[in-house]
């Protein structure tokens, strides 16, 4: 036998792991490619996007409309949309179409702003009406022209400092030991730079200090600025406090001739905030009081619409090629081309550019994976991103843990786990429970989810055949309507697996949308990557169906090192009584179905067990059937002996002659000589 395996290795190039088995009497099946697997699978950055990938444009250009209208001066509209829609994204498209794309000089002031980073101890309305005049001062003019603005700037400037002034010293004073409140001030107050000038005083009079802005507007040196542009960005991010100081800074003391604001927020987290500093007990009409202070402010509120089908699709194809494509010219050619698809209401395959053999694998896992995504993540661009990042992130691991799936594959089974994870965990009892891969056919079965008809291509949609290696798994396994006959001559026992049916369904309606997306996994080894899912999820996946002393020895009849196995010794096994011994190797069973790289390891431990339990032959025989035929490896025949029971070796000839695999016939031909 030992000679036969050598010519076998010489043969078909067996790798590392699976020859060292064979010599040591166990064989671990090798993930052939994984372990140098190189392949890189990039993280996307959570940050908005400099390439407008959803044709936010149409939302910016109507917001761009209503700022620049003179008949809408002044304006402060809403940009409104929940977290991670784009309306970052969004707010820079705008503050791009308003800026000169050629480098001239503009007639507009365009300031980016973000509240949720201002300093509490100086301020939320100082720190914003700071920033605002930094900007002015910054655009002014540095001949003659601006001397009378710079003048009324300075003095605004001055109000603004002597304000943040007082803020900073009753802060001061209240946390570190000092002589008084009044003394801080005196040293901070500004004096006058010019004698018998008037010493500006605090913000506190925003009638007084409006008319000063205004003027400052319509001064000399800002007379080619037609409009100064306010883009507020994650007002909903905020404290409430927060929320609320900039809304009445807005609406108080800046909303003058030539300003125009538009603020980024979800529109119900600011109505939230602004209900904890009012009284919002009740609805006055359609709306509540909150609202209500909200629409005085904010005349209007623009949408950033959530995805739709072809949105999400042309999203996930979009982000995934981005590592192909490092050539920006050409990616934005791709996104300009995706966007006329969509203005033309055109399918992703009319793109041109999307159709290369390259982009084959992204563009397949977004039109399978589109449909439960696009409704779990409600259109939102920041979540799918997210759910890319996860999968890249488990991608890189399964891939350097030998996990041999591909990445149709792991992302189905990601669906699962994001957006289903009651079903997922369905999933792993059944794999606790040894019932993975008969659950999941079953499953598929009721589902009519498409199988492959080739083993690779997993998108075909014809089911009306079973493939050749079904009708011969199912002859072995007695699945077939009539009772077969092995080549031996012996009879095979049928073996029913109750399928569910439209009256009494056995799945839930989450599952079984699932298993209708492709590819099939029922003939699929996703044991390994169950396993390491569930790690991150402290899910425990040990068998419960076992004692503890017999769990303890299936572990180690199931190690990898043949010198684990080896510790439970053939009088462990036989002292093993009656009921326990049919339980060790019912388990096992469901091992070696589930986990057909842990085959070789259980064969070997349930023929061990037949030899030394005659009464345990029949199991390990009912055992062999559920394995099909064409899964068989050669290293499950490694300790075969011509010894064994009959019944077992009869049960082998017919799954070898089923597999039609000659290194299977060859090596049961083998064990027959006694070679």
């Amino acid at each position: 036998m030992a000679a036969y395996l050598q010519m076998l290795e010489c043969l078909f190039e067996f790798d590392e792991e699976t020859r060292l088995g064979f010599t040591g009497g166990l064989s671990v099946t090798g993930t052939k490619g994984s372990s140098t697997n190189s392949k890189r699978y990039p993280l996307l950055l959570d940050e908005p996007t400099e390439v407008d990938l959803l044709s936010f444009d149409a939302v910016a250009s109507t917001v761009v409309d209503a700022v620049l209208d003179p008949r809408l001066d002044p304006i402060a509209l809403g940009l409104s949309g929940s977290w991670g829609s784009g309306k970052t994204s969004v707010l820079r498209l705008i503050g791009r179409q308003l800026r000169p794309a050629d480098g001239s000089e503009s007639t507009r002031i365009v300031i980016e702003t973000d509240p949720w980073r201002y300093d509490p101890q100086l301020g939320i309305k100082e720190s914003l009406i700071g920033e605002i005049l930094a900007a002015i001062e910054a655009a002014l003019p540095e001949d003659g022209l601006g001397e009378k603005s710079k003048s009324l700037l300075k003095r605004l400037v001055k109000r603004v400092d002597w304000t943040k002034a007082m803020k900073l010293a009753a802060t001061s004073a209240i946390t570190v030991t000092l002589p008084s409140v009044q003394s801080v001030l005196d040293l901070v107050k500004p004096k006058s730079e010019v004698e018998g000038e008037e010493q500006p005083e605090p913000i506190t009079d925003m009638v007084q200090f409006r008319a000063e802005f205004e003027k400052l507007l319509e001064s000399e040196g800002l007379a080619s600025i037609k409009n100064v542009v306010v883009l507020v960005d994650d007002l909903d991010r905020c404290l409430p406090e927060t929320v609320v100081e900039t809304l009445e800074t807005i609406r108080l003391f800046l909303s003058v001739p030539k300003m125009s604001f538009v603020i980024a927020a979800d529109e119900e987290r600011v109505a939230e905030a602004i209900a904890t500093r009012f009284s919002d007990d009740g609805e006055i009409g359609e709306e509540s009081p909150a609202r209500l202070y909200l629409h005085k402010i904010v005349q209007t509120s623009v949408p950033v619409p959530a995805l739709s089908d072809f949105d999400t699709e042309a999203y996930l194809v979009l982000l995934q090629i981005r590592s192909f494509v490092p050539d920006d010219v050409e990616y934005n050619g791709i996104v300009t081309e995706v966007a006329k698809a969509r203005r033309a209401a055109a399918t992703l395959e009319s793109v041109k550019s999307l159709q290369r053999d390259d982009f084959v694998e992204q563009r397949n896992n977004a039109a399978r994976i589109r449909p439960i995504v696009h409704e779990k993540t409600r259109g939102n661009p920041r979540r799918i991103k997210r759910f890319l990042n996860d999968l890249s992130v488990r991608l890189s691991i399964a891939s350097k843990r030998g996990i041999s799936l591909d990445e149709a594959m792991i992302a189905k089974l990601m669906v699962l786990e994001q957006y289903f994870p009651d079903d997922f965990q369905t999933l792993t009892d059944w794999l606790r429970q040894r019932t993975l891969r008969t659950n999941l056919k079953a499953l598929e079965a009721f589902a009519g989810t498409p199988q492959a008809t080739d083993g690779t291509d997993d998108t075909a949609g014809d089911t009306s055949k079973p493939a050749a290696d079904d009708q011969l798994d199912g002859e072995i396994l007695g699945e077939s309507p009539v009772e077969g006959k092995m080549t031996s001559g012996a009879k095979v026992t049928k073996l029913t697996q109750p399928v569910p049916t439209e009256a009494n369904p056995q799945f839930s309606e989450g599952l079984v949308r699932w298993a209708r997306l492709s590819p099939a996994l029922a003939k699929k080894d996703i044991a390994p990557y169950l396993v390491f899912a569930a790690s991150f999820k402290s899910v425990f996946l040990e068998s419960d169906a076992l004692p503890e002393s017999i769990r303890d020895m299936a572990t180690q009849l199931l190690s990898r090192s043949p010198g684990e196995a080896r510790r439970v010794s053939d009088d462990m096994l036989r002292q093993l009584e009656q009921s326990n011994a049919t339980r060790l190797v019912s388990y096992i069973g469901g091992v070696v179905v589930d986990e057909p790289a842990r085959q070789a390891q259980g064969i070997i431990a349930m023929l061990r067990i037949s030899r030394v339990q005659a009464g345990a032959v029949d199991s390990v025989v009912n055992a062999l059937k559920r394995i099909k035929p064409s899964e068989l490896k050669v290293s499950a025949l490694t300790t075969l002996q011509p010894t064994d029971a009959s019944e077992i070796l009869n049960q082998f000839e017919a799954m070898v002659s089923a597999s039609g695999k000659a290194e299977l016939v060859g090596a049961f031909g083998a064990v027959k000589e006694g070679i």
